[in-house]
């Protein structure tokens, strides 16, 4: 598949264009470490790749390798619909192929354009991506357009999972202060926490009732699967290694972005991992998922959807 490669010395990313647009390698080269994580079944190329059944996550959980990627227009489990056109898990773009523009090779900086249009849903999504000579830093600046000549609504998430030999038990995750937890019990049948809201970092266990510190990554042992949304009042979040000395950080405009989803996946067994999975996902969101809009009976969804507007 055709990747887009951007370096300097310090940092190594890379973009799988023909499905997604991932970063699939996020490299920290002094230490020779990779941050993402990779899943099991590694980067399966969707045009080689006929499904046995179409179900409503097997085009996003089959394809998923791993890495960072966009997810538009609907975000959360599928089955969804919206406007008259299904979707499966996480929408259109996370499967579909890129274009890519170089527009500076070399010097002081390099940069390119990565650019999408959905099909099912008419928005344009463009990522300029750009690293600047001896910055440990990736600048990413997306534009999120609606194509039709109607106003529409948009879901949008950004998808970072992290992984081994950058995740380790110990790792603390750092949130804005007065970041506060929701959870949903119907998300998380095979998770720790119990439903309802907390303070972060701390929430009220599912089993057994005293509190889990969701700061701190759990032991290697833990058998655990679930996603808590996190109420953000600054965008940013740290993920650091205190053995390696390594923190990764990420900042956006909150404004947009007003939600962290926290995804978890500790050895659960079954698919689509069947217990080969350990890693995090924090992932910065417009909103709650469709899924739990619905559930929560919310009519009009200012709170649980993207702002509606025609161009972000």
């Amino acid at each position: 598949m055709r990747t887009l490669v951007i370096e300097n010395r310090l940092v190594r990313v890379v973009f799988l264009l023909d499905k997604g647009g991932d970063i699939i390698e996020l490299k920290y080269k002094p230490l020779d470490i990779d941050l993402m994580w990779h899943a099991p079944q590694g980067h399966i190329n969707p045009v080689e790749y006929v499904p046995p059944i179409a179900t409503a996550d097997s085009s996003f959980n089959d394809l998923y390798g791993g890495g960072w990627q966009d997810a538009v227009p609907v975000i959360g489990n599928g089955p969804q619909e919206h406007r008259g056109a299904k979707y499966g898990t996480h929408g259109e773009s996370p499967v579909m192929r890129w274009d890519c523009e170089i527009l500076e090779s070399e010097g002081s900086a390099a940069s390119a354009v990565l650019r999408v249009e959905g099909v099912r849903y008419p928005f344009g999504l463009e990522k300029i991506v750009r690293i600047e000579n001896d910055q440990a830093l990736l600048h990413l600046s997306e534009t999120l357009s609606n194509l039709s000549p109607q106003t529409l609504e948009f879901f949008w998430l950004q998808h970072p999972a992290f992984g081994e030999p950058f995740l380790r038990p110990g790792n603390t995750i750092t949130l804005p202060s007065g970041s506060e937890i929701e959870n949903f019990e119907e998300m998380n049948p095979n998770g720790r926490i119990a439903e309802g809201k907390f303070s972060w970092p701390k929430a009220k266990s599912g089993r057994g009732g005293s509190f889990i510190d969701l700061s701190e990554v759990p032991p290697r042992d833990l058998v655990a699967e679930e996603t808590s949304f996190v109420k953000v009042k600054e965008g940013w979040y740290a993920l650091k290694n205190h053995e390696l000395g390594l923190t990764f950080r990420l900042e956006w405009d909150p404004q947009i972005f007003r939600w962290v989803w926290f995804w978890q996946d500790y050895n659960q067994p079954d698919y689509p991992y069947y217990g080969g999975a350990w890693n995090i996902a924090i992932e910065p969101a417009t909103s709650l998922p469709n899924n739990i809009s619905k559930q929560r009976g919310d009519t009009d969804g200012t709170e649980n959807r993207g702002k509606i507007l025609d161009h972000y």
